[in-house]
């Protein structure tokens, strides 16, 4: 769904409204907060998950490197250009 807005003044900021079925499609209301992002030329929003926080995340990429962490080091050394098959 493409739809065209124009950039209007919000006080000191610049601001699109959200039409109300994209905000709909999107589920977000009122106060809902929302991640901006820069790609290239264009802004993407998109409604803030906090289903899991950062520690949440932290500690379980730590988990998976205690367990993968030597695959993971042959990976980056492959992508390097750094690895090369076991002599037999």
């Amino acid at each position: 769904m493409a739809v065209r807005r124009r950039v209007r003044r919000i006080g000191g900021s610049l601001g699109v409204l959200l039409p109300r079925d994209i905000a709909e499609a999107m589920d977000v209301k009122e106060g809902s907060e929302v991640r901006l992002t820069v790609v290239g030329r264009q802004v993407v929003v998109e409604p803030v998950d906090d289903t899991l926080d950062d520690g949440a995340v932290r500690r379980a990429l730590a988990a998976v490197l205690r367990r993968h962490g030597r695959a993971f080091r042959l990976l980056a050394a492959y992508d390097r250009g750094d690895w090369a098959p076991p002599r037999r």
